[in-house]
């Protein structure tokens, strides 16, 4: 897995501009996403229309693509809304869509996407959801538990599968909030999220476990055992 990220190119942009360039960085890669999949965000202080102080979360919206996107695909949600759902027991979709589409502060924005949540109640500035070829790979395996765990030790949570909502939202955030040292999620038979301070961050942490992956697999492939090097 080849890192992609160019200083020269990022270091001017801030807030929406930048998560658009590491959005397209991943995109630019078919081993980590493919057309449509995988989302990015970025939580930042922003004003109204009435100009008053608010926490803004800006998510790729649903049915773009990484590769292409651009600010109009990025949609602008109220955070702080956002989080009353975390203390929820349970949500159905239809409430959370409609929940989703009353935070949008920009009429017109695009639909937000299925995994909002996933990225609202990770309360890192910047987080990256993907769908890379070598972490499924060893997510899709009979049992992806010890594995994962042979690879990345006990710094990389591995939430079961579910299919994206709430469920799935809530059980990211708490596999967060139990380990103060975690510096990734694998969800199972489904893909990678990372996080940082900066895009950036979050980006090189996607390429670092990516290609933890392609090494062990790599290894495996040739006779080793495979395990992560001290």
């Amino acid at each position: 897995m080849r890192n992609r990220w160019s200083d020269k190119e990022a270091d001017r942009l801030e807030g929406l501009d930048a998560l658009v360039y590491a959005t397209r960085t991943i995109g630019a890669d078919s081993d980590l996403v493919l057309w449509g999949g995988g989302n990015s965000s970025a939580k930042v202080t922003e004003k109204d229309h009435l100009g008053r102080e608010l926490r803004v979360l800006w998510v790729k919206g649903s049915g773009s693509d990484m590769r292409t996107a651009t600010a109009a695909h990025f949609t602008p949600l109220r955070l702080d809304e956002l989080l009353l759902l975390k203390e929820r027991e349970m949500v159905d979709d239809e409430e959370m869509v409609a929940c989703q589409a009353k935070c949008v502060l920009e009429p017109g924005a695009p639909k937000p996407s299925i995994e909002t949540l996933l990225h609202a109640f990770i309360p890192a500035p910047h987080v990256l959801h993907t769908h890379a070829d070598a972490i499924c790979a060893l997510t899709d395996t009979s049992d992806s538990r010890k594995l994962i765990r042979r690879v990345y030790g006990e710094d990389v949570a591995l939430v079961s599968y579910i299919r994206p909502g709430f469920v799935l939202a809530k059980r990211a955030g708490e596999a967060f909030w139990k380990n103060s040292g975690l510096r990734a999620i694998i969800l199972d038979k489904h893909g990678l999220v990372t996080w940082g301070g900066t895009a950036k961050a979050a980006y090189l942490e996607t390429i670092k476990m990516v290609q933890e992956a392609e090494r062990h697999i790599r290894l495996a492939g040739g006779g080793g055992d495979g395990r992560r090097a001290k």
